[in-house]
């Protein structure tokens, strides 16, 4: 009888570890739906400081900007520690490590192709990439195999989609130059100095953007993944890791800036005018992180809470159209909506079918 008392007692502590993980993944549900609903928020919103007219102005380069991002993030996860215990994970510079050149790629991609269709095609690699790192990484395996490869398929054909979108041209931006003589200081007369020349629309490099975008974001929360599991894991104790994370996040981006000024130049900093759209655009994407922390949490999972997140391309896109003009015609209009439907669609497949089975 000893065999089968010992063989009892492992199968039912077996079943009650199953069980006991099981009403934790379902508590974690309503705080891991909340945190999709605040990731949407924040990142499709974040990229809206970029476009500020301060920075426009300033013709701003774009590593300065993501060094601002940087202190926000930075400043905006310190309330953290008013509700949590300090705790700190060299698995949150890692992650920095991996987003602080995609980050870079944001601001950069943003330049190039716009708000509506830049974020719209990179939340598409980033969701594509995030799946797949927690397929192959977490072996978070679907639910539904071929339905989850549909939803990819699907995915993909909304983000070649949106590379289709024309992108109407910026308006005229670049720093603007104090007044020029025209005819020598005796003659008192004066022309207005020509503005540093307008940036185009460059589809080529804000598709490379996105995809250099969707391989680096897409792989910033393994580290996460990866951390111990308390505290950082922990349910409502995991937004702890965003403290160390955004702390990390800063000083990566000043030494890289301090060490371009070593070896090449320093670009201008235009502190006063830009600063605040930098810090604000770094809180907003905090907010949004804060809440992907949460998304990643069994029972979705990184395969499936991330991915859902990027649906913030609906918000970035109604910034992008409606206050920004990006996108303009019927036919352009037309296309952004059915890519942005279809990249959306194959999002929530892959959230239905692709969430794992444990």
């Amino acid at each position: 009888q000893n065999p089968n008392r010992v063989r009892y007692l492992i199968l039912n502590s077996t079943t009650l570890q199953r069980t006991t993980m099981t009403e934790v993944a379902s508590s974690n549900l309503p705080l891991a739906l909340a945190g999709v609903a605040t990731a949407i928020v924040g990142w499709g919103s974040f990229t809206l400081p970029m476009k500020a007219e301060s920075v426009k102005k300033a013709n701003l380069d774009s590593m300065v900007f993501n060094t601002y991002m940087g202190i926000g993030v930075a400043l905006s996860s310190l309330p953290v520690l008013l509700i949590e215990e300090w705790a700190f994970t060299w698995w949150s510079t890692a992650g920095a490590l991996l987003f602080a050149p995609g980050c870079l790629f944001c601001v950069l991609t943003v330049e190039w192709i716009g708000i509506a269709k830049g974020q719209a095609i990179w939340a598409g690699c980033v969701a594509l990439q995030s799946f797949l790192c927690g397929l192959i990484g977490f072996q978070e395996w679907p639910v539904n195999l071929p339905l989850t490869l549909v939803g990819g398929g699907i995915l993909l054909a909304g983000i070649g989609t949106l590379s289709f979108v024309e992108v109407a041209e910026p308006e005229g931006e670049g720093e603007s130059q104090p007044l020029k003589s025209a005819g020598g200081d005796s003659e008192g007369g004066y022309k207005p100095a020509e503005r540093v020349a307008k940036k185009e629309v460059q589809p080529v490099k804000g598709l490379f953007g996105c995809l250099m975008i969707g391989l680096l974001c897409g792989s910033c929360m393994v580290p996460f993944r990866l951390s111990p599991q308390v505290p950082f894991q922990n349910g409502t104790h995991a937004v702890v890791y965003a403290v160390g994370f955004g702390l990390s996040l800063m000083v990566i981006n000043m030494l890289v800036l301090a060490f371009r000024a070593a070896v090449s130049d320093m670009p201008k900093l235009h502190m006063e005018t830009c600063a605040i759209p930098g810090m604000l655009s770094g809180a907003l994407w905090n907010l949004g992180n804060i809440g992907n922390i949460y998304a990643c949490l069994p029972p979705l999972g990184l395969a499936v809470g991330y991915p859902l997140t990027q649906c913030c391309l609906l918000v970035a896109g109604m910034w992008g159209i409606f206050l920004f003009g990006e996108i303009k015609g019927a036919k352009a209009l037309g296309t952004f909506a059915a890519g942005a439907v279809v990249v959306v669609v194959g999002a929530t497949l892959l959230g239905i079918y692709g969430r794992s089975e444990e």
